[in-house]
């Protein structure tokens, strides 16, 4: 993915050009394919460029008029039909254009309001000379990332937190200027909690669906879009919804997938295998290549067989990626970029030595991933909304479909869920907290920030499918794709997730539920008549055992201790007790869980030893 940066200082200061320099430095090795910078007065522009696919061989200009100043990592869905709507509004627009200009005439025909005819993955930053306005957004499902810095007499946007991080008005240092919200979310949920959040203060992330805008003086920020809630699609058969679900697919995959070359992460399972099925049928000329992540050794682990069998059906090849051998918290080998964030997975070394084996083969990846989300439901809000609209005869029908479904469970546990509620609990502080630290929540309100971030009554109301709009809605989906940034993983790949189009979620949001929802009964008969049954059937299998586990199990604990004796600890302590330092961890694999997030103190040492190298190298 291509990236980006803006720095606006207030007028009648000009830009430092070492600065400006400076921030470029930084994003050249994620746009090894061409770098422009641009500087005027009080607003500087910078661009790095990674060609991916046919429409980004050519490295798009920062202007196209002289007027309007433009950096985007943007990758646009249905270009037809922007394309008829800017011609209708009397701009120049066609197929073969590169998405950064039809964003620059979608803005020229439709000002701020541009957003609500663009679709895809996207941010960007763009500098209207005549308006001296700034216009910064992000896409709807936070595929792409946006970090931002605002004091009154400065702002500074990026693609990159480390671009954000480059700048010396920005302050960074460990651990004074972490968020601690951030942090407490870290060490109790191994994640940031709060989409607007990073690990350091100073620096924020623009959420999902939003956009800001730096006009005389003063910054706006807004939400442009929110969940589609009044959407009701009624074919006259079954059969209708799959062959109407398989052509949106097909255009959100062919959307996604403008290249000769592209790899897919295969699994064993329904969602990856649906997207693979898509390409294969919309773009069979595309060399694809499949690569699956597997445990010969470590865990119990069936994916090796499953997806070689989906892989054989799809005619296309693939790489097993074996991952008994890395050990916890070593730092990869070939990677000169550790996270910019810390990351609470102990053998991240492997995942990155996933996408590196990816970038060899594209740099571009499909993934499945968010099926479970999607097709996410609850049956009783839609029979209650079967009985509200007096439609009888279709509840009928929807509970007879559950119990064919699922009659493990059947109807009456259906009736024990009628109006039910889960209030979840807000976790108990860990043990080893430091006091201090502790004291601090306290007193700013960590505790009811946490119960109020992204409250249900902020969510759309959706009549039967309240469950997809809350789990889609999750800062879980924002955190994992700036996992997948070259940033996290330092692999020139650019992930792409058909199924967070929106036109196949407003689509899964408009049909019955039931049957269509339950157990992935959609992606199933959209895969009846390609896969062998022993894939199509096979039931939801995630990981049977925490990898981590199964190290223990076999290596024992010793590695996973934290010793007062460097720097990283000095920084550490600021948040976690001094009593955890050289006590060896209890590993209960009876819950997981609980024993996982006790490994979090040792991740953040782990991150706070990489940053200390690094300042250490640049001094």
């Amino acid at each position: 993915m291509s990236s980006f940066f803006v720095v606006a200082n207030p007028p009648g200061r000009p830009i430092d050009s070492a600065i400006a320099n400076r921030l470029l430095q930084s994003l050249a090795w994620r746009g090894p394919d061409g770098q422009s910078q641009w500087t005027y007065e009080h607003i500087a522009l910078g661009y790095a460029h990674l060609s991916v696919d046919d429409l980004t061989q050519t490295v798009p200009p920062l202007t196209f008029d002289e007027a309007i100043w433009l950096a985007a990592d943007i990758r646009l869905d249905a270009r037809s039909e922007l394309c008829r709507a800017l011609r209708s509004a009397g701009f120049d627009a066609s197929l073969d254009m590169p998405d950064a200009r039809l964003l620059w005439q979608a803005y020229r025909a439709w000002g701020l309001d541009c957003l609500q005819h663009l679709r895809g993955d996207f941010a960007f930053a763009l500098w209207d000379a005549t308006r001296q306005r700034l216009f910064c957004a992000r896409d709807r499902f936070a595929i792409k990332p946006l970090y931002y810095h605002h004091q009154q007499d400065l702002l500074i946007a990026a693609s990159a937190l480390d671009t954000v991080r480059a700048h010396p008005s920005v302050p960074t240092t460990i651990p004074t200027d972490l968020d601690d919200f951030a942090i407490a979310d870290f060490l109790i949920h191994g994640m940031k909690m709060d989409e607007d959040a990073t690990i350091y203060r100073a620096i924020r992330r623009l959420r999902r669906a939003s956009a800001f805008c730096l006009e005389n003086g003063t910054l706006r920020q807004w939400q442009y879009w929110t969940w589609p809630t009044d959407g009701c699609l009624r074919h006259a058969h079954p059969r209708d919804y799959v062959e109407h679900f398989q052509f949106l697919l097909e255009q959100a995959v062919a959307d996604r997938l403008r290249a000769p070359r592209a790899a897919v992460f295969l699994s064993g399972g329904l969602d990856s295998n649906v997207v693979v099925h898509a390409a294969r049928q919309f773009t069979p000329t595309t060399a694809l290549h499949a690569f699956t992540n597997v445990f010969d050794q470590l865990i119990p682990d069936d994916e090796r067989y499953f997806a070689g069998l989906a892989a054989q059906a799809h005619g296309i090849p693939i790489t097993f990626i074996r991952h008994d051998d890395w050990q916890p918290y070593v730092p990869h080998p070939d990677v000169l970029h550790p996270p910019p964030e810390p990351v609470h997975e102990p053998f991240w070394n492997g995942i990155t030595e996933s996408y590196r084996q990816v970038a060899r083969h594209a740099r571009l990846l499909l993934t499945g991933q968010w099926g479970d989300e999607v097709l996410a439901q609850q049956t009783a809000p839609y029979l209650r909304h079967l009985l509200a609209q007096r439609q009888l005869l279709a509840f009928g029908r929807a509970v007879l479909d559950y119990v064919i479904s699922d009659g493990r469970q059947g109807f009456y546990a259906i009736r024990r869920r009628l109006g039910r509620k889960s209030a979840a609990q807000p976790p108990t502080p860990p043990r080893w907290l430091a006091a201090d630290f502790a004291h601090r929540l306290r007193q700013s309100g960590y505790v009811e920030h946490l119960r109020g971030n992204l409250p249900a009554a902020e969510l759309p109301q959706h009549p039967f499918r309240s469950l997809a709009v809350r789990f889609l809605s999750r800062v879980h989906l924002a955190n994992d794709h700036e996992y997948g940034d070259p940033a996290f993983t330092g692999a020139l790949v650019e992930m792409r997730y058909p199924l967070l189009d929106q036109r196949v979620i407003e689509f899964l949001l408009a049909i019955p539920p039931v049957p269509f929802c339950l157990d992935k009964w959609l992606f199933r008969e959209a895969l009846s008549r390609r896969l062998p049954r022993a894939v199509v059937r096979r039931a939801k299998t995630p990981l049977r055992q925490f990898p981590i586990s199964g190290y223990i199990a076999r290596h024992g604990t010793a590695w996973a201790q934290i010793f007062a004796a460097d720097e990283a600890w000095q920084s550490l302590s600021y948040f976690v007790d001094e009593a955890i330092v050289g006590r060896p961890l209890l590993w209960n694999a009876q819950p997981e869980d609980q024993s996982f997030v006790d490994l979090s103190p040792l991740s953040l040492y782990k991150w706070m030893q990489y940053q200390c190298c690094l300042s250490q190298h640049s001094a």
